[in-house]
């Protein structure tokens, strides 16, 4: 979101139904009802196939194991939110994890790559740091023992591309502080 906008940037696709046209708008912030966080991965076990659901059910099991949070987003949300279908044979699972120290992130990381290789579509998300910025698991993963290589990282207001020994720092301040 833009610095001082007093509107909110929004894009969606719309439905199957709609031919999954996507929308970019512009609303003022007073029109904003409500901001939720996203949906868990329990509340989207019965938009999914049995053997997606218990892929998702044993990775869900995993990061609470690890107090770490998942949540649902992309089409497999709205389809839960809205009950129309969303999804078509080549969609992916979005999912964003929030991670707050190294031992969460490196058990998610391996938590997510077995989940995807168990999977009949693509599993895709974003790791939340601590202080909000964001990075594709799959290029958290890939980079995860390259400390100079550029990731590019999603802020709350800007696009970055930074090494991934700053990203990594960053969950080791966040150990310190705790």
């Amino acid at each position: 979101q833009p610095d001082g906008a007093a509107g909110v940037l929004l894009g969606l696709s719309l439905p199957l139904a709609q031919q999954r046209k996507r929308l970019s708008i512009q609303v003022d912030r007073s029109a904003v009802a409500e901001i939720r966080s996203p949906l868990s991965i329990e509340q989207c076990w019965l938009r999914l196939s049995p053997g997606q659901a218990n892929v998702l059910r044993r990775l869900a099991t995993q990061a609470a194991a690890c107090s770490v949070r998942i949540g649902v987003f992309g089409s497999l949300a709205w389809e839960v939110l809205s009950g129309e279908d969303y999804r078509h044979a080549e969609s992916d699972i979005d999912l964003i994890i929030d991670v707050d120290t190294m031992a969460q992130l490196d058990a998610m990381l391996l938590a997510l790559q077995l989940a995807a290789s168990q999977l009949p579509c693509r599993l895709d998300g974003e790791i939340r740091l601590p202080d909000g910025s964001a990075v594709a698991w799959r290029e958290f993963a890939a980079n995860r023992d390259k400390p100079t290589a550029g990731v590019l990282v999603k802020g709350p207001r800007e696009v970055a591309l930074l090494p991934m020994q700053s990203l990594l720092a960053s969950l080791d301040e966040a150990c310190s502080h705790a």
